[in-house]
Order: C-alpha cells, then structure tokens, then sequence
C-alpha cells in the first residue's frame, strides 16, 4: 500500500548573522527547531556602513573588506546549520539599516515562521536586537519572535 502522507514544512526560522557570541545561540536552537518542525533555516547579514565623507576610495575599500567578513561570517554559519540539519539554508547579505532589512525580508518571505534571536549573556541588556524587537519593533513584525537565552549550550539545546 503506498502512503500518500506528505510531510507539511514547517516554515522558515529566520536568524540574524552577527559579530556576537550569541548568535550561535540562535543558530543552533533554529536549526533543532526547524528539525522538528521539518522547517529550514533563514541566514541574513546586514552591513550596516558608516560613509566616510570626502574619501571614497578609502570608503570602496571598507566596504570591500566588510563584504568578505560578512560572507566568511554567513558561510560558517551556514556550514553549522548544514551539520545540524542536513539541510542547506537560505542565506541573505544585505547593506543598510538592519532593522529595516529584517523586517523587508519577513514581509518579502511569507514562509518565514519566526524570527530567532538570543539575548546576551553576562549583560543586564539583552543585545540591540533583542531589545528593539521586544520593545517599539515589536508592532513591525509579522511573524512570532522566538527569544532565546544566550548561555545555553548546544547540550543544553538538544
């Protein structure tokens, strides 16, 4: 007898690729989340550039050297959500206003179920993301935020 049951996804977990330790944080628990809801996981990067007025060159140069970081930082990241989930994810480098890019990307991929992020550990202030998606950027989102603690081991994740 064949079973025609299909497997329904489970949407897309949006993670935030950043310099901060937590990130990884937010990498691991939407990787095991994605698992268990047979969803993907959804990498964005934004550089954020800081004009340098009058020197263009030097300006081109910097922005050519952040683009590289940004790309080594999605890849590896990439690279741990592919031993996590088997599964290859959606990456994303965008250049602009961070905030504002995670909110395009949302309302531009409706299978985007959830943003993830990680608050910071050792801080009495949980990240510049996590406080502005808890607080006054909370009424721009369209999809559930998942906040995660920070400290948490991939041990402690599993």
């Amino acid at each position: 007898m064949c079973n025609n049951e299909v497997k329904k996804h489970g949407g897309v977990f949006l993670v935030v690729v950043d310099t901060t330790q937590e990130f990884i944080t937010a990498v691991d628990y939407a990787s095991k989340f994605a698992n268990a809801e047979n969803g993907y996981v959804a990498l964005l990067h934004v550089i954020e550039h800081t004009p340098v007025s009058g020197w263009q060159s030097i300006e081109e140069q910097v922005r050519k050297e952040t683009r590289s970081q940004a790309e080594i930082m999605i890849w590896e990241a990439a690279g741990r959500v592919l031993d996590n989930t088997g599964k290859i994810p959606m990456v994303c480098i965008e250049e602009g206003d961070r905030s504002d890019f995670i909110i395009k990307t949302i309302d531009d991929n409706k299978n985007i179920a959830a943003l993830v992020l990680a608050s910071a550990s050792g801080s009495s202030n949980p990240g510049p993301l996590v406080s502005y998606f808890s607080g006054k950027g909370l009424s721009r989102l369209t999809v559930p935020l998942l906040i995660i603690p920070g400290h948490l081991s991939k041990n402690d994740i599993a």
